[in-house]
């Protein structure tokens, strides 16, 4: 086998998953193989493509390259083929191909181990259009992404028309997930009945933030949270406590977590399903004017005391945030596309998640922001493709041996 052959290993296997993909088309009038479709969408997205005209034109500039190992059966389809032809395909089949495609390389079993799965919604404002004489007012593409801390991607994700049904898209979800070892976490707007009652149902667990939406159990846990009781729980009666530091800019940030399992004072907590603690965090800004801010934010959760764990599951909620949302805007600029097929721009969001975690294992070795090496990509595809997935392909077997 030459040495080309070997590098481009990890394209086939790819390329051999999608050809599992269903394929809804008429078959009379099928011209383009939906893996070559699909495999192309993913290369060209790598090599900093970001709408379907620019995808077309990296089909034709290397079509040398692709040909490698893939047919391009009936050539190269035009941009409109590449987004009719991904608005057909089944999203959570699409999102499984890729997760299972993760799991292969990024073998890793550790019993102890709880995953954390932060659920949190994000608009693509770009989809959006404004009423006019020629079209009707089109809301923006909202979808519910569920990120995982132990894989470092987004798993699942939920199309939404509304903020709102955020609430009622999670249940949804939870029930394709395995949440055995698990931590979920969301913001407040999602802390219902509903989705606990989900989370506990698949053996998960849950730590979630409590605000003013929940009226009087807020108001109940804000109160409990006295300086007194905080005194007390720092003294490890009652509770565990943990504090970090941090230097932001010219601040001092200094968070102070407490949590108790001091549940049964609370009249109706046996109304939220498998409540076990509760917990507060104490975030303080320091200034160099000698200004100080403080702010309290107050959970829920079906964790026994350990206040590692749950200091752990808040802060890692946040990498929804600052791995997956900043990287789909800022790295793949999804604000900016204007997509109006909602399904179309909903699947190749998943196929950029899914880039998103090739780039990052990339940047494993190349300590590069993802913006210059998809810029990298662009410049020589082949080259730094092969590279990838070569770098891919050892990943997988270096780990294998450690198994």
């Amino acid at each position: 086998m030459e040495i080309k052959e070997i590098e481009i290993t990890k394209l086939k296997e790819l390329k051999e998953k999608t050809m599992m993909l269903k394929d809804e088309r008429q078959k009379g009038k099928v011209v383009y193989k939906i893996w070559d479709i699909v495999v192309v969408v993913i290369l060209a997205v790598l090599a900093d493509c970001n709408e379907w005209d620019e995808i077309e034109d990296f089909a034709k500039e290397q079509k040398v390259f692709l040909r490698k190992f893939l047919k391009l059966t009936g050539g190269i389809p035009s941009s409109k083929t590449y987004e009719r032809v991904i608005s057909m395909l089944d999203s959570n089949e699409l999102s499984k191909l890729f997760v299972d495609f993760v799991e292969e390389i990024q073998f890793w079993e550790d019993v102890n181990f709880k995953d954390i799965l932060s659920f949190d919604g994000k608009v693509d404002k770009g989809s959006s259009r404004k009423k006019s004489f020629v079209t009707d007012d089109i809301k923006p593409l909202n979808v519910l992404n569920v990120y995982s801390d132990r894989l470092q991607m987004c798993i699942d994700q939920e199309m939404i028309e509304e903020k709102t049904n955020e609430i009622t898209a999670i249940p949804e979800v939870i029930k394709r997930l395995n949440l055995k070892n698990v931590i979920c976490t969301w913001d407040a707007l999602n802390t219902q009945k509903e989705n606990i009652n989900a989370v506990i149902k698949q053996k998960g667990d849950y730590c979630v933030a409590l605000k003013a939406n929940q009226g009087n159990f807020y108001k109940d846990v804000q109160d409990y949270f006295d300086e007194d009781k905080l005194l007390v729980i720092q003294s490890g009666y009652k509770g565990g406590y943990q504090l970090s530091r941090e230097k932001n800019h010219n601040a001092i940030i200094t968070y102070e977590y407490y949590q108790t399992e001091d549940v049964k004072w609370y009249a109706e907590y046996k109304k939220w399903d498998g409540l076990k603690s509760i917990g507060m965090i104490r975030k303080t800004i320091e200034k160099p004017d000698g200004t100080k801010t403080e702010e309290n934010r107050y959970y829920i959760s079906s964790l026994l005391l350990n206040i590692v764990q749950f200091a752990y599951a808040i802060r890692k909620h946040w990498n929804v945030e600052n791995k997956l949302h900043w990287q789909m805007d800022f790295t793949f600029k999804c604000d900016d596309n204007t997509t109006v097929n909602k399904k179309a721009l909903f699947n190749l969001q998943i196929i950029k998640k899914f880039c998103l975690k090739i780039l990052n294992i990339a940047k494993e070795k190349d300590n590069r922001s993802l913006k210059r090496i998809r810029k990298s990509i662009s410049r020589n595809p082949e080259g730094e493709l092969i590279k990838i997935f070569k770098l891919m392909r050892n990943f997988d077997m270096s780990t294998l041996k450690k198994a």
